[in-house]
């Protein structure tokens, strides 16, 4: 199997090492930090403690791990063919506090040789490809999606059967022992079929990161200045063993006033009116003004939200309290950069069609400031990759 960057199984040698480090380690480092984050944020109690990185490279998961989840893991198993890149992720945590327990193996088959079975088990698997996001990394991604979720029902099915002959057997129901296939964590809200199969389209992301000193030393540009930022295209999926749980979807229930039900309810004294600009300024020096205390209303923050035209691009103006999403089908994922025209804001999401999570679409869905300001000013602060709730 070939990739962009050349053969999958590649072992890079020591001078090709010195350059994936240099060149290729802070872009996966910066992916994998983008991803890890998501997780987190979707599994918010999910602390993990053992790890395994197939195709560990460098180490630059180990190093995004250590970073979203401050507390030391306990056992790291890393599987890289490359004898030098091991060399160089020993190297690297060379002279850090907290290592956790390292072990590396050239295949996972002398990983399973070395291990005993319940040894193998880990709270964290990562894979990470040697794929940019690529058409061919989107159909790498959703194979491996489907492989792993049609493993995870056969397993299931399977476990069923033998659950069934043990209760015939022994008359002794135990459904809670036994796990219910896998589910997807993100980027998708949905267990079916990817919506942007055969459509032309590819699911995949952006993460901008900052050019280290020596990339901008060595990286050559068409005799202009090179920019100090570069922009990391990747695909991932990331799944979780266990049956999806049943959550309420986020919208159920909630009812957004429109622009012209919001206005209707204004109070006259909430307004607020600049008399100096109304008077001029030589009206100003024939009145004396006492200092008086600035009173605020309960509608301040709604009648500024509403009115306000010069906060920025992203609404960083109002102050957006972070929480965590459920794992519910409710949220959808902004696929590609949100169009925004005037007081329309249009977007690609991928989202959950049935309560379930069993099918999905791709959908354009249209946000207007006069149907939902709330829903306007969150969709004005979307970028691509967000979640989007339904």
């Amino acid at each position: 199997m070939r990739s962009a960057y050349g053969d999958i199984g590649l072992k890079y040698k020591e001078d090709e090492t010195v350059a994936y480090v240099a060149s290729r380690m802070p872009a996966v480092y910066s992916a994998c930090h983008r991803v890890l984050k998501e997780v987190r944020r979707r599994l918010p109690e999910f602390s993990p403690t053992s790890m395994l990185d197939f195709g560990s490279g460098p180490g630059s998961a180990l190093w995004a791990m250590r970073e979203v989840w401050p507390q030391p893991l306990e056992r790291v198993n890393l599987v890289e063919p490359s004898k030098d890149m091991q060399r160089a992720a020993q190297s690297l945590l060379r002279d850090l506090k907290g290592v956790p327990i390292i072990h590396s193996y050239d295949s996972i088959q002398e990983l399973n040789q070395n291990l005993e079975k319940r040894e193998r088990k880990h709270d964290i698997v990562i894979s990470v490809l040697l794929e940019p996001g690529t058409p061919h990394g989107s159909k790498i991604i959703w194979q491996l999606w489907r492989y792993v979720l049609w493993m995870a029902k056969r397993k299931h099915r399977k476990s069923e059967k033998s659950d069934e002959v043990c209760c015939h057997e022994k008359s002794i129901v135990d459904r809670g022992a036994v796990r219910e296939g896998a589910f997807v964590i993100a980027p998708c809200s949905h267990d079916g079929r990817c919506p942007l199969e055969n459509s032309g389209k590819y699911c995949h992301f952006v993460q901008r990161l900052e050019r280290t000193s020596s990339q901008r030393a060595y990286k050559r540009s068409k005799g202009e200045p090179l920019r100090g930022f570069e922009d990391e295209k990747f695909c991932f999926v990331a799944l979780r063993r266990g049956k999806r749980p049943e959550e309420a979807w986020p919208l159920d229930g909630v009812k957004f006033e429109t622009l012209k039900e919001k206005l209707a309810k204004r109070k006259p004294e909430d307004l607020i009116i600049d008399y100096e600009d109304q008077l001029g300024p030589e009206v100003e020096e024939a009145f004396s003004y006492d200092e008086e205390e600035d009173n605020s209303y309960a509608s301040d923050v709604s009648e500024i939200a509403l009115f306000n035209k010069n906060d920025d691009e992203h609404g960083d103006d109002v102050v957006d309290s972070v929480e965590s999403a459920d794992l519910g089908g409710g949220w959808g994922r902004i696929l590609y950069t949100p169009l925004r025209r005037g007081k329309r804001i249009t977007m690609d999401v991928c989202r959950s069609t049935k309560r379930d999570a069993s099918e999905g679409a791709f959908e354009r869905i249209t946000v207007t400031h006069r149907h939902s300001p709330e829903l306007h000013l969150q969709a004005r602060r979307s970028l691509w990759g967000d979640l989007w709730p339904f």
